[in-house]
């Protein structure tokens, strides 16, 4: 979203306006439909964006660029139905458009269709091979494969073709995800070359946190906080850190305030239940890890604590029936004595 000051704001308006006047005018011809629509996804009203784009279409039939641009915000919003009655109307118009290509491997992803994700970007690949935006395609593809050398290796080439921050992040993730510490130094490092520090010391937390030095993770991430960095992983991170070193109510307090901005992430609920189990608080626990595996049925992080969990429930409450046995027998032994006398 584009915030705009008072004086663009009023400028914008009076744009606005005249396009307004213009589609009214002339309804023929697509620029002005694109143009209007644009500034209205800028602003973040993507509903009337889509409504004047269908406008423009019924106006301008078969107009492929309306249609590619309905079709971009339908996968943006991840409407798998109207991108796919879009795709179909631009599949008659140019099966060859390198933007209906790259949309069809974003639908596939949708889709989890590996197969076809990965034939729509290698098509676009022959029609452009220097598009970051493919390439990205490409390692999304990879990973639903669970091909991750490969996909890392597709997210360095979009990082190479294209050093923007969303690239980075993405190259950066992976190789911390893969424990490849070379890789992401070497990131680290060229991307704080050449973009503002402030942004990166997240991700320099992330490196050390990796990198087994914990203190110092813990140490840049707070400064990250001090400094005004108030990216919500920073949170997560340092819950996991503090849990780490057994400093419960500090973790506490950092996964709670993590779980206050995205209280549907299933890593930072088996962080609060993990918190949760070192406190000795295990209904609770698995409650949240239950909780977890309603957002993600197959993650292994929940699934995994839940099971250990209520193992662990088990086998204490065996021991404790065991206990209790044992303490009748110890207070009927005298009893039992004075009725042999």
């Amino acid at each position: 979203m584009v915030y705009l000051n008072e004086e663009n704001k009023a400028a914008e308006s009076v744009y606005v306006d005249f396009l307004s006047e213009q589609i009214d005018q002339h309804p023929e011809g697509e620029d002005k439909y694109l143009k209007l629509a644009e500034i209205y996804r800028q602003k973040g009203d993507e509903s009337a964006a889509l409504d004047l784009l269908k406008k423009g279409e019924r106006e301008n039939p078969e107009n492929i660029d309306l249609l590619l641009a309905m079709a971009a915000i339908h996968l943006k919003n991840e409407n798998v139905p109207e991108l796919a009655k879009s795709l179909a109307a631009i599949r008659k118009l140019d099966a060859d458009h390198i933007d209906f290509l790259k949309l069809s491997a974003g639908y596939s992803l949708l889709l989890r269709d590996y197969t076809n994700a990965i034939y729509f970007a290698n098509r676009a690949m022959l029609v452009n091979a220097f598009d970051d935006e493919i390439m990205n395609l490409r390692g999304r593809a990879l990973l639903i494969n669970k091909d991750s050398i490969s996909a890392l290796h597709s997210f360095e080439e979009a990082y190479a073709l294209n050093n923007a921050p969303k690239n980075f992040s993405t190259v950066f993730d992976l190789a911390i995800e893969l424990r490849d510490l070379e890789s992401a130094k070497k990131y680290l490092d060229d991307f704080g070359s050449k973009h503002n520090q402030l942004r990166l010391c997240y991700e320099n937390g992330r490196y050390f946190h990796l990198a087994n030095r914990p203190d110092t993770a813990i140490y840049i991430l707070n400064q990250c906080l001090e400094n005004g960095n108030q990216e919500p992983g920073i949170y997560l991170e340092l819950a996991k850190l503090y849990l780490q070193d057994n400093a419960l109510d500090l973790a506490n307090d950092a996964i709670n305030t993590y779980l206050e901005i995205n209280n549907k992430n299933v890593e930072g609920l088996v962080i609060k239940a993990r918190t949760l189990e070192k406190f000795n608080n295990y209904q609770e626990a698995i409650s949240i890890y239950k909780q977890a595996i309603q957002i993600d049925s197959t993650s292994r992080l929940a699934l995994g604590g839940l099971e250990n969990l209520e193992r662990k429930v088990a086998y204490l409450q065996l021991i404790k029936r065991k206990e209790n046995v044992q303490r009748q027998v110890e207070i009927m032994k005298p009893l039992n004595s004075k009725d042999i006398n």
